[in-house]
């Protein structure tokens, strides 16, 4: 990583703008996305933004299709006798996910270290299945997704029967620049020495724009790996929560819901 965050230092000229739109597909999202902020503006974090988006849709299609293969391979393989599903996700409209991670510009967008791609976690795929396992089966949440857990009245451990596998995306992904416009951020921040406002909200408080990176129209393939009872049952859960709660932050927005649609994946799906 260090000699990789060195290639794109030397890239940099200074012009910081410029230098970020010659950044060349290939180089690593992530890595330009957590570490490289060269000016601290409006202008050049915008830049920086859709550099970031450029970089995450120019994926070779052809490298993607070989990396799910070798994901769906790897997981028929890791545990002979258990059952694969995959779980195609198709966001309805935006998701995003990780978006309080730490980041050059304070926002984010969980992308793979390895591969510069969005993802979906496993661990977050997983708690939302678990979130609505919850609701519609509280007496398997130990069986399918291992304990303790709160709320469970046990404290012995045990591993759950399920591996939730990160998603990737199927498609070049589309990574879009959004804006969120907090309209009295004075009333939030400042006040004075008993902590209350010195002006309450109005409009003479300006707008101030927060932008930020969201997924758009790209579906996702992630892998459940365990017993076939078990793995279907998760992956049912996993599809109503994808439908009904929605993935990662601002659902009460409008991001994060998804379709999904689950395949019994057989050695005819690897290579």
């Amino acid at each position: 990583m260090a000699q990789l965050y060195g290639a794109l230092a030397a890239v940099l000229g200074p012009d910081p703008g410029r230098a970020l739109r010659a950044l060349p597909f290939g180089a690593n999202a992530d890595a330009v996305h957590r570490r490289l902020l060269i000016e601290d503006s409006d202008e050049v974090t915008l830049t920086h933004l859709r550099t970031v988006a450029r970089l995450c849709g120019g994926v070779d299609p052809t490298a993607l299709n070989a990396l799910h293969a070798r994901r769906r391979a790897a997981a028929l393989a890791v545990r002979p006798g258990q059952s694969v599903r995959a779980v195609a996700i198709t966001p309805c409209w935006r998701m995003v996910v990780g978006h309080g991670e730490n980041t050059a510009t304070e926002t984010s967008l969980t992308l793979s270290p390895t591969h510069g791609l969005p993802i979906l976690p496993g661990s977050a795929l997983k708690g939302l299945a678990a979130a609505q396992a919850r609701v519609t089966a509280p007496q398997r949440i130990g069986r399918l997704f291992g304990a303790p857990r709160p709320g469970t009245g046990t404290d012995e451990p045990a591993m759950g029967a399920v591996v939730f596998l990160d998603a990737f995306p199927l498609t070049p992904p589309t990574v879009v620049v959004d804006t969120l416009a907090p309209h009295v951020p004075p009333y939030y921040n400042s006040g004075n020495s008993t902590g209350v406002p010195d002006r309450p909200p109005a409009e003479y408080h300006n707008p101030v724009p927060v932008r930020f990176l969201a997924v758009a129209a790209t579906p996702f393939e992630a892998l459940l790996i365990g017993p076939d009872a078990e793995v279907t049952q998760a992956a049912d859960l996993l599809a109503t929560a994808l439908d009904e709660l929605g993935i990662g932050g601002k659902t009460a927005a409008g991001y994060g819901y998804c379709t999904a649609e689950i395949t019994a994946l057989s050695a005819e799906h690897a290579p």
